[in-house]
């Protein structure tokens, strides 16, 4: 009889584990659209976060105020070419071609962009205002380089 409860306790273990052991679903990875979507509005972001620094840069605020703006627009920056897989190159987009044809050229700017971005982020960390002038200049100068390179220019407006 004690066997029997035995057995059936491990039984009863066995199963449970059995449910609980399952392996969790894979996430999946985001779909080529959702990532061409994604850089999209990351570049809007970085464009406003810029005009934001550079607007509040020149009335005066604390570098300590601006710290955390320009260290978003850093991270961002170390991860946007990553948004350039090859999956998205068939989608509509303002990239170029030669995002994916000369990918060592593209990764340089970026590059560029990563440098400016840090080199911003610790001018605002440090309240060096000379340094934060100069890192702003040098990473809209980053991101006019590579989108002149590598960005089909928008669409004329049309005459109102």
């Amino acid at each position: 009889m004690e066997t029997a409860r035995l057995a059936l306790a491990g039984a009863l273990l066995a199963s449970g584990y059995a449910l609980y052991a399952k392996p969790a679903p894979r996430p999946t990875a985001p779909s080529p659209q959702e990532l061409v979507t994604t850089r999209q509005a990351g570049m809007d972001m970085a464009a406003a976060t810029l005009i934001l620094l550079k607007n509040a840069s020149n009335n005066g605020a604390p570098l300590k105020t601006l710290a955390f703006p320009a260290s978003g627009l850093a991270k961002f920056a170390s991860v946007a070419p990553a948004l350039f897989s090859e999956n998205t190159k068939s989608l509509p987009s303002r990239a170029k071609p030669t995002v994916w044809t000369d990918r060592a050229g593209f990764e340089a700017k970026a590059a560029d962009f990563v440098k400016a971005t840090k080199a911003l982020a610790a001018a605002a960390a440090a309240e060096d205002k000379a340094a934060f002038d100069a890192a702003l200049a040098s990473t809209g100068l980053s991101c006019k380089g590579c989108h002149d390179a590598y960005q089909v220019p928008p669409p004329a407006a049309k005459p109102g």
